[in-house]
């Protein structure tokens, strides 16, 4: 019992233990709060790219036998047998330049145009997209901040504009085919919904062969617009009707993917072995990918620097951790007289030690748990600390024209944040345990000669 009476007197008694204390609190404040932070980053990136995609994809390999018309339909059969699948829809998809009608050119060279001139068209069916794709949704007037010059007439017809809407009077009788242009290109460029884009790609066949490169133009009229939250995505990809794709480009392809959505709860990477197989049984080429697998590079990218950000922070935990001992150190120093008294009165080498080891087990404890609540306060709080912060100083902490969140988003780990703690606490007795020592193997006769 004099073990716990003693390192609680010794501790209060010290203001070095307050401030060992609030250091440790401090860092594991900051440790959490960035875990959490970059967990809440990580899934929304998630969440962001899961919505550009599909569950899985499916890409035909090239077969010289069919001429590059894939059998679409022999795909479309196998994959929707599969038990775990709800729904396949097949996709064009080709690169091409695009510059606005009526304006001048820009060139494809120039670094600070490249990614406004260059696009990916995807070529789509939007009622067999509307079970698959959440490509609906991304166009809904409520996902996109307000101006309905550029937002769509009608989700469920994005390709649907009147003609009194075309801004160039010449082009309103001509029967252009429609497009879909990303939110961000739209700002960037000054469009609005009925504005004219002209686009040009290279066809497939004789366009790539002689001793001159031909290449086909299409000019589209833009029918609305649409945001994913994936800012590179919007800005570099466009989408048309498919028969206009193959209209346009002369391709001879049915399709260049296949958007698969499984059911709630399948296992994607056991349903893409699963497809894989049928299709080697069925001896038809094609490569098969998950979302995750799609887009393996950038999430691990993402999960890095979360995993960086805390191995970093960790050591500037541990590193607190070592005030506690430079204060057991001091305070051992300091009480040589009173372990020589705790000697004499028949007080053992153990228990003399565990009083110092209990110090630091206290400061460890009291400071990691105050970090703890402090920590998971924070990061519930950040975004309105972060207003606070940028109103109060005028210096602008997030930025929401790089991300492509409105807000700072967290997503709180409460068992990864008590592992930190005990860890911490650990780590503290750990380090603890040489003074402890020091005072449980000091001479009783020298320590009661000390002045």
């Amino acid at each position: 019992m004099f073990r716990l009476f003693l390192a609680t007197r010794y501790m209060l008694a010290r203001p070095v233990s307050y401030l060992a204390m609030s250091a440790i609190a401090v860092a594991v404040m900051a440790l959490i709060t960035v875990i959490s932070v970059m967990n809440g980053f990580l899934a929304e990136t998630r969440t962001i790219v899961r919505g550009t995609t599909s569950d899985i994809v499916v890409l035909p390999g090239q077969d010289p036998a069919w001429n590059y018309a894939a059998p679409r339909e022999a795909f479309e059969k196998l994959v929707a047998g599969h038990p775990q699948v709800s729904g396949v829809c097949a996709r064009l998809v080709r690169p091409a330049v695009v510059k606005v009608h009526g304006r001048a050119n820009m060139t494809v060279g120039d670094s600070m145009f490249s990614n406004r001139n260059q696009v990916l068209v995807l070529g789509i069916d939007p009622d067999a997209e509307a079970p698959v794709t959440d490509l609906l949704h991304y166009m809904d007037v409520l996902a996109i901040p307000a101006n309905k010059d550029i937002t769509v007439t009608d989700p469920r017809r994005p390709f649907f504009l009147d003609k009194a809407q075309v801004a160039d009077g010449a082009l309103r009788n001509a029967g252009l085919p429609r497009v879909l242009v990303g939110e961000p290109r739209m700002r960037e460029l000054g469009l609005a919904r009925g504005d004219a884009l002209e686009m040009v790609t290279l066809p497939e066949g004789e366009g790539l062969g002689g001793d001159q490169l031909r290449t086909t133009t299409q000019t589209f009229v833009i029918s609305g617009t649409f945001s994913t939250g994936k800012h590179d995505f919007d800005l570099a990809t466009v989408f048309i009707e498919r028969d206009r794709f193959r209209e346009w480009t002369g391709t001879k392809q049915e399709f260049s993917e296949l958007y698969v959505r499984c059911r709630d709860g399948a296992d994607l990477p056991r349903v893409r072995d699963e497809l894989i197989a049928a299709f080697h049984a069925a001896r038809l080429p094609a490569g098969v990918e998950t979302w995750m697998d799609r887009h393996s590079i950038y999430l691990g990218a993402v999960e890095n620097e979360r995993n960086i950000l805390g191995f970093v922070l960790s050591l500037f935990v541990l590193l607190t951790c070592t005030i506690t001992f430079s204060m057991l150190t001091m305070m051992v120093q300091e009480k040589v007289r009173d372990i020589g008294i705790l000697s004499a009165m028949g007080a053992s080498a153990g228990g003399i030690g565990a009083v110092f080891a209990l110090c630091g087990l206290y400061v460890a404890g009291l400071g990691g748990v105050l970090g703890l609540g402090l920590g998971e306060l924070l990061s519930s709080k950040i975004n309105a600390v972060k207003d606070w912060i940028e109103s109060t100083f005028g210096i602008q902490i997030f930025n929401r024209d790089v991300y492509a969140f409105t807000e700072i988003p967290t997503s709180i780990n409460h068992p990864l944040n008590v592992a930190i703690v005990v860890g911490t606490a650990f780590f503290s007795i750990f380090i603890c345990l040489l003074p402890a020592l020091r005072a449980a193997r000091m001479d009783p006769v020298e320590a009661l000669r000390h002045e």
